[in-house]
């Protein structure tokens, strides 16, 4: 696949910077391909290289299917307000990414869905994971449970309390509510969510009507 790049927006970051955009924009495109998105809702998330103090968030409105690398805002960790860039910072996403980029060295990336299979088991009074096969048993160590839910986050207090859950995981099941991820790379953070997808499937077709 060939893209287009204008002179300008080269110029307007550097090299690493750009290809943190772009990898972001590819992983909005593929979540978007394989299911993972719920329309404008859900946000997936990357600190900027370099910087502790901003994250890359698209603007409120904007479709998975749409992003690219120069549909970015940096929006502050501290005050959730769009340092480059425009478009609305929409709230419930800065009250959940920004406190676990600040508070957790592994979550340079942060990656918040509800996909369709993950998003069922975590309604489900028992929710975990059970080791039935290699795709699960690859993810054991690496999953944490939030059995509280809290309704739509509109306080960074409730991002800080997520963090705390995470605590040294890299994936979060958030009860009624969906799926986090983070991991130090876009790829990290990717990789794990579509394999819970998949965990998340195949536990969805042993607990169907017709099994036994």
């Amino acid at each position: 696949m060939q893209f287009r790049v204008s002179p300008k927006a080269l110029q307007d970051y550097s090299a690493e910077e750009w290809q943190a955009r772009v990898d972001l924009a590819a992983a909005h495109r593929l979540a978007f391909m394989q299911g993972f998105s719920e329309g404008i809702f859900n946000h997936l998330t990357l600190a900027v290289p370099g910087r502790s103090d901003r994250y890359y968030q698209i603007p409120f409105g904007m479709h998975w299917s749409e992003v690219t690398a120069s549909s970015f805002m940096e929006v502050g960790i501290d005050d959730g307000n769009s340092k480059r860039g425009a478009g609305e910072v929409e709230r419930s996403c800065y009250c959940i990414h920004a406190p676990i980029h600040k508070a957790l060295p592994q979550a340079k990336a942060v990656f918040h869905t509800h996909m369709p299979y993950a998003s069922a088991l975590t309604r489900l009074e028992d929710p975990r994971i059970k080791e039935i096969g290699q795709t699960e048993v690859g993810m054991m160590g690496e999953i944490a449970y939030d059995d509280e839910y809290t309704g739509p986050a509109l306080d960074p207090a409730e991002g800080g309390r997520l963090a705390k859950v995470i605590g040294d995981k890299t994936v979060l099941f958030m009860a009624n509510h969906g799926i986090s991820t983070v991991g130090n790379t876009v790829a990290d953070a990717y990789d794990r969510l579509y394999y819970i997808e998949r965990a998340h499937r195949f536990s969805s077709t042993r607990c169907g009507p017709d099994s036994r």
